[in-house]
């Protein structure tokens, strides 16, 4: 909301609701039509926003899909750990339960497995690819895990494997119902592998954890 910043606080209140309501209704749109199906025009009418509205936010539905992309790197909820492990446990955790009740979350894990990712709007895997790493080159320095550990082969691993519970657990049943529990079964055969021992049974791989963490997160905003 690049002219934010010059309305009055309520305004700005304003501002900031209706780019809500705009990116949920793209969230709605772009999950069921995908990129070429949706339309500037569909996405105003489901935010029941005007065209003024939606303009003065974004001006294409280039622009739109990029902001959906980007709030999938927003891993809010997600809180510092002891063992730094367990956060890259959360971090899944919490998407995997936004993702059951957050159309923008699914829109964007749809949207990044189009051949226009790359080439069109980007796509947010790298830098999730990134995030993994990071996480699991800290785990590594700790000792958590074992220093023969590729941690980016890792990172990738995650990723594709994540995205592929989400879009085939969809396709096979037709809702995300059960997502949670299997991807905490994920995490906990991957730490199987990877983790030293005395840090296997430390880690908390509750279905209701991501729930939890994302729940205390909303609890705590004004």
């Amino acid at each position: 909301m690049p002219e934010a910043h010059k309305l009055s606080r309520a305004q700005s209140d304003r501002a900031k609701w209706t780019y809500g309501k705009i990116l949920d209704a793209a969230g709605l749109v772009f999950e069921r039509n995908g990129y070429e199906g949706a339309s500037v025009n569909e996405i105003i009418r489901v935010a029941a926003v005007t065209k003024g509205a939606f303009y003065f936010h974004f001006r294409s539905k280039k622009d739109l899909a990029v902001a959906i992309l980007e709030s999938t790197l927003q891993v809010d909820g997600l809180v510092p750990q002891e063992i730094k492990l367990q956060e890259v446990v959360d971090a899944g955790l919490i998407l995997s339960h936004r993702i059951s009740r957050d159309p923008k979350i699914m829109a964007a894990l749809r949207l990044s497995l189009t051949h226009e990712a790359r080439d069109v709007y980007g796509t947010p895997w790298p830098e999730w690819i990134k995030f993994n790493t990071a996480q699991l080159d800290e785990a590594q320095r700790r000792g958590e895990i074992g220093f023969d550990v590729k941690t980016a082969d890792q990172a990738h691993q995650i990723s594709g494997t994540w995205s592929g519970l989400v879009l085939t657990g969809h396709s096979i049943y037709g809702n995300l119902d059960g997502l949670e529990e299997r991807i905490a079964t994920m995490y906990e055969n991957l730490m199987i592998v990877i983790a030293h021992p005395r840090i296997l049974k430390q880690i908390d791989y509750s279905p209701t954890r991501g729930r939890d963490l994302y729940q205390a997160f909303l609890d705590q905003r004004p």
